[in-house]
């Protein structure tokens, strides 16, 4: 009786389809354990922003600085890395940033020409609300809750069309979210003076809209009767449109206009962050 013959050809493949794997996953470990401060030094050797430091790149922390007023705003942020974003060509790791009082955590993805957030929650101190801005604010923090954004950066285009059609995708395409804050007084600078506003407690409700082919970040002020009280708008070049309704400005005891309480009454538009100090009204 003859002994049948076993073909070993297609164990071949097999055999190369796990040195293939077992390749990949090495060169994701090694890439895990590369020190984070030898990337940033190699990547970004000028960053005013980074102070120091630590771990990997699968999980690390550094100290950061923004010098957003006279006295630079300091915070920590710690990372843990997933590698499984690469699959779909990003960079993803579940983030925590503190400074002081402040604490928010999430998931962050970067890509080639966009970046995300995802479901960052937490609390925003009023101590760091007044490092950004020199207003005097109620005592109470932000709340944080599952915030999502998605921002799409201009890709460069070699024809009028194609620069267009890139711009047209720039900005913010998904957002989701809110935030919450108990409110209390407000001083708001402007002109010389300084006006008092009584906050409510309101509600900002996150969103992404396109208006005049941009994609914005709408962000819609409520109170706790779901009534508006203003929006904001920002863009993918990070001007902010900032819309007051009648509704809000009748807690300001020197405001003495008359309007349906929908009725925006405040008209601001300046680049983010910037001349908070104190703004006209249009």
């Amino acid at each position: 009786m003859p002994v049948p013959q076993v073909s070993t050809s297609s164990n071949k493949y097999p055999r190369k389809w796990w040195w293939l794997v077992g390749g990949v996953l090495f060169l994701v470990f090694a890439l895990l354990q590369m020190p984070a401060a030898w990337v940033v030094k190699k990547y970004a050797p000028d960053s005013t922003y980074i102070q120091h430091v630590s771990g990997n790149l699968g999980h690390g922390s550094m100290i950061w600085q923004v010098p957003l007023t006279d006295t630079p705003l300091i915070g920590s942020a710690s990372w843990t890395w997933q590698p499984w974003h690469l699959l779909l060509g990003k960079i993803g790791a579940e983030v925590e940033v503190s400074t002081g009082q402040t604490h928010l955590d999430g998931q962050i993805k970067v890509g080639r020409d966009s970046w995300q957030v995802n479901d960052m929650s937490g609390k925003i101190a009023p101590e760091t609300l007044a490092g950004v801005v020199k207003w005097q604010l109620p005592n109470a923090p932000i709340q944080v809750n599952k915030v999502s954004l998605q921002r799409q950066s201009s890709t460069g285009g070699n024809t009028d069309a194609g620069t267009s059609e890139n711009n047209s995708n720039a900005g913010f395409t998904q957002a989701d979210g809110q935030l919450t804050w108990v409110g209390g007084e407000m001083g708001y600078p402007s002109g010389g003076n300084t006006f008092y506003l009584t906050l409510p407690p309101l509600r900002a409700q996150l969103s992404a809209e396109k208006k005049s082919n941009k994609n914005l970040l709408h962000v819609n002020l409520l109170n706790n009767q779901d009534k508006r009280l203003g929006d904001l708008f920002l863009d993918g070049d990070n001007m902010l449109d900032v819309s007051l309704t009648q509704r809000l400005l009748e807690n300001m005891p020197e405001y003495k206009g008359q309007a349906p309480q929908d009725t925006p009454v405040v008209s601001v538009r300046q680049p983010l962050l910037s001349g908070l100090s104190g703004s006209g009204a249009q």
